[in-house]
């Protein structure tokens, strides 16, 4: 998934791959085998509060990530998911605008999740 691109509401399916940030932590999830929060085509719009109190239907708040799988959401301006993946977090960079990878505590976080299956 390194290096695809973003689009706002693109799922990975289009020729070039391109993919956003909630679709990123989807797609994830699934190659994880962990069941993914249900989802809301609202979270385009949603309040950072809404979207926690609906992610905290699916998962459990952590304080800090640790294991693959775990989702994030960034302190941007608009509510911005990662997800933990092979010790690091997969996200969208925003200034390449493309899928990336850093290793975990490297990207301030807000809310951390933890699915409660997982």
């Amino acid at each position: 998934m390194l290096g695809k691109p973003y689009r706002l509401g693109a799922d990975g399916t289009d020729p070039d791959g391109a993919v956003d940030c909630i679709n990123l932590v989807y797609m994830t999830l699934a190659e994880l085998g962990i069941e993914a929060p249900a989802f809301q085509k609202s979270w385009y719009t949603a309040s950072r509060v809404r979207i926690i109190r609906d992610l905290l239907h699916w998962g459990r708040r952590i304080d800090e990530v640790e294991y693959d799988g775990d989702v994030l959401l960034l302190p941007q301006a608009q509510a911005t998911f990662a997800v933990t993946w092979n010790r690091g977090c997969l996200y969208i960079n925003q200034h390449s605008k493309v899928v990336a990878w850093c290793p975990i505590g490297s990207l301030p976080t807000n809310h951390c999740f933890r699915s409660r299956n997982g």
